[in-house]
C-alpha cells in the first residue's frame, strides 16, 4: 500500500513538472518593448506570465504539461492595451509551406508535453476585436482604460470588414504610377500572401527614401494598388507605442497614423473606401505627451 501511494505521488509530480517553451518575439516596427508574456491555460482556466526586457527577441517561459494561449502586452510606462500572440498568422510567417488561406489572425493553441516546446513564433500584433475582448476578460481588463482620449476615439468595431473570400485577381493591376515598378518585388510578395487590412486589403510597407518609410494598399480582389497620400510619409517613430505610427486590423476599415507633432501625441483616424479606392479621415485627437506617456495607476 505504501509503495503504491508513493508512486501515485511520483506520478502527479512528474505530471505537474514544468518544461520549456520558447521563441521568437516580434512587433510591426522591429523594436521590441518590454513586455509582459502570459500563457493561459485551456484546460486549467489559470494564468502564468513572465516579464521580458527592451530589444529582448526571444523568450523561454516554463510551463506544466497541457494547452495554451499565448499572448503578450507591453509593458512600458503609459503603453496603450494592445496585445500580441501566437497565431495562425505567426506561425505562417516563417513557414516554407506557408498557405494563405490557413494564416488567421485567430489565436493558435500551444500544446506543451514532458519535452516542451521550441520555436514559437510570438509577433501578431494583429489581433481581431472578438480576440481582443477575449484576452481583456483573461487579464481583467475594464472594458475602457478611463483614458478621454481613447473613449472619444473612433473604434475599429464601428467600421467592420468582412473577411473575403471571394476570387482572388490573377496579377498585380497595371497602373501609370512609377512606384509600381519601384516596388514591385515587395508588392508581390505582398499580393501572395493574406489580408491584413480591411478584409481583403495587404498594407505593406515600403521605403522612400534615406530615413523615410510610406506604405501601400494591395487589393486582393482586384489587384489594384494604392499609396494614400495619407500613407505616403510616416512618423519615424512613436513615444509610449510598441505598435509604431500604423495601427491597423484585417477585420475592420479603420486604420491610425500616430504620431508627436511638437509636444503632443497626434492620432489621425482614416477609413478606408473601397468604392473610391482611397483613406477618407474621420477624426483626429491630440493629448500632451507628459500625459499620454504618464504610468498608469
Amino acid at each position: 500500500m505504501r509503495v503504491a501511494t508513493a508512486a501515485l505521488f511520483l506520478a502527479l509530480a512528474a505530471g505537474a513538472a514544468a518544461a520549456p517553451v520558447s521563441g521568437r518575439l516580434g512587433t510591426p516596427t522591429g523594436v521590441v518593448p518590454p513586455l509582459t508574456l502570459y500563457a493561459w491555460s485551456l484546460s486549467g482556466a489559470r494564468l502564468y506570465s513572465v516579464t521580458t526586457d527592451g530589444g529582448q527577441t526571444s523568450f523561454t517561459f516554463d510551463l506544466p504539461r497541457g494547452r495554451y494561449w499565448l499572448f503578450a502586452t507591453p509593458a512600458e510606462p503609459g503603453a496603450p492595451p494592445l496585445y500580441g500572440a501566437y497565431t495562425a498568422f505567426a506561425a505562417c510567417a516563417h513557414s516554407a509551406e506557408r498557405d494563405p488561406a490557413a494564416c488567421g489572425h485567430e489565436l493558435k493553441v500551444l500544446s506543451v508535453g514532458a519535452h516542451g516546446q521550441n520555436g514559437v513564433e510570438l509577433s501578431d500584433w494583429h489581433l481581431d476585436d472578438a480576440v481582443t475582448r477575449d484576452l481583456d476578460r483573461i487579464v481583467g481588463r475594464p472594458d475602457g482604460d478611463g483614458d478621454e482620449v481613447r473613449l472619444a476615439a473612433p473604434k475599429f468595431s464601428e467600421y467592420p470588414a468582412p473577411a473575403y473570400g471571394g476570387p482572388r485577381a490573377a496579377a498585380l493591376a497595371a497602373g501609370g504610377d512609377e512606384r509600381l515598378e519601384r516596388d514591385r518585388e515587395l508588392l508581390a510578395a505582398a499580393f501572395a500572401g493574406a489580408a491584413n487590412f480591411a478584409g481583403r486589403m495587404v498594407l505593406v510597407r515600403v521605403g522612400c527614401g534615406s530615413g523615410c518609410e510610406q506604405a501601400a494598399l494591395v487589393d486582393l480582389a482586384s489587384g489594384r494598388v494604392a499609396y494614400p497620400p495619407a500613407l505616403a510619409e510616416l512618423p519615424a517613430g512613436t513615444p509610449c507605442s510598441s505598435q509604431g505610427p500604423l495601427v491597423f486590423r484585417r477585420d475592420s476599415r479603420l486604420l491610425t497614423v500616430t504620431g508627436r507633432e511638437q509636444s503632443e501625441l497626434v492620432t489621425r483616424y482614416y477609413v478606408w473606401d473601397a468604392d473610391g479606392g482611397q483613406l477618407r479621415l474621420v477624426a483626429s485627437l491630440a493629448s500632451a505627451l507628459d500625459e499620454r506617456c504618464a504610468p498608469r495607476g
